[in-house]
């Protein structure tokens, strides 16, 4: 065998410092965790992204949901199809316009993910109890004020 000697790692590596590759890092990170909090409760992640997404109440376009939960509209769309048969999310005609749909939890569906959420939340707060209040708030904060900032240039 060759003796080789251990290189020392360069003091920057490329992705090290680069945003999209630390957000999607860390969402990995944090999905994978949170991921195997759902099996319990044998709720699909797909699942929980649209009924969490709508347990804060009121009623949500096709459009709108497919941007909160990250899914492409045909996807959704049948991912809405089972979840209504299952009785958990109902569309309505929107009011100001017809041709566009509405989607809303029904109590069966806020009974499903109501645990859920509480779940998640409870697990949030004992993975991030390390570090102080203000600094989880001022993170929340620059990660919504990063998105929208990348949304609004991407239109």
């Amino acid at each position: 065998m060759k003796n080789h000697k251990k290189r020392k790692r360069p003091a920057y590596v490329f992705p090290d410092d680069y945003l999209p590759y630390l957000v999607a890092r860390a969402s990995h990170v944090i999905l994978d965790d949170f991921h195997a909090l759902l099996e319990p409760g044998r709720m699909r992640v797909p699942e929980w992204r649209v009924l969490g997404t709508l347990s804060a109440g009121g009623a949500y376009t096709v459009g709108a949901l497919a941007r909160a939960t990250l899914f492409k509209q045909p996807t959704l769309s049948k991912l809405l199809d089972r979840l209504e048969r299952r009785g958990l999310v109902r569309r309505v005609a929107g009011e100001m316009d017809l041709r566009h749909s509405l989607v809303e939890l029904t109590a069966r569906g806020s009974g499903r993910i109501g645990p859920e959420v509480a779940r998640a939340r409870r697990r949030e707060k004992k993975v991030l109890k390390a570090y102080r209040a203000r600094d989880i708030k001022a993170f929340k904060a620059l990660l919504k004020a990063f998105i929208a900032g990348f949304e609004q240039k991407a239109r």
